[in-house]
């Protein structure tokens, strides 16, 4: 990673620290990184994307470690996450009392492949939203971000052009069963073959 990134990135938890949002590159599109345990950061983020309550946001953690302080996880779980994660897997599972309501019913996460998301993820689990108004396209180069989203934004980490990724597969386990919420490049009997 360049010294430049490394700068910005370095500023960019400084402002997801002090409660503030940041557009960053994930290992798929460019999203928003906000403090997940700061209710109105998390707000922030809702009112930048101009994106419903009812539709809630997924965040991304450092480690099990880490995603065990903010979910109720059962051992089919860890499984699957010490199996899948870095991946392109986001799992739905129960949150614990540390994590806002206004974030989502759940706490739904990953663990980032991205260098950038998973060195901003340290400062503790960020939002993992895409860097777009809610229903418009994925944005895959600063660029392509509206202008009426950066006013919102606090802080613009620019790695330039990203290669289009596939957006990961979502999935919990419920009762032991998997349920699949969308299906992305890990499919449904890999997970089942690991609990």
């Amino acid at each position: 990673m360049d010294r430049e990134i490394e700068k910005q990135i370095e500023e960019a938890k400084k402002v997801i620290e002090d409660g503030g949002i940041v557009v960053f590159p994930t290992e798929t599109a460019y999203g928003i990184a906000a403090d997940v345990t700061d209710e109105e950061a998390v707000e922030k983020v809702y009112e930048a994307k101009q994106r419903p309550r009812s539709k809630g946001l997924t965040a991304i953690v450092d480690s099990l470690e880490t995603a065990e302080q903010y979910a109720d996880l059962s051992e089919s779980e860890k499984k699957i996450i010490r199996e899948f994660m870095p991946g392109p897997l986001t799992l739905v599972a129960g949150k614990k009392d540390s994590v806002p309501d206004n974030l989502n019913e759940d706490f739904a996460f990953r663990i980032s492949s991205g260098e950038v998301a998973d060195e901003l993820s340290e400062v503790g689990p960020i939002t993992a939203t895409s860097a777009n108004i809610s229903g418009n396209e994925t944005s895959y180069s600063v660029e392509d971000i509206s202008d009426e989203l950066l006013e919102e934004v606090d802080y613009v980490i620019d790695a330039g052009t990203l290669s289009k990724g596939p957006t990961s597969t979502i999935a919990e386990v419920v009762e032991g069963e998997v349920v699949v919420h969308r299906e992305g490049p890990i499919k449904k009997k890999e997970l089942e073959k690991v609990i």
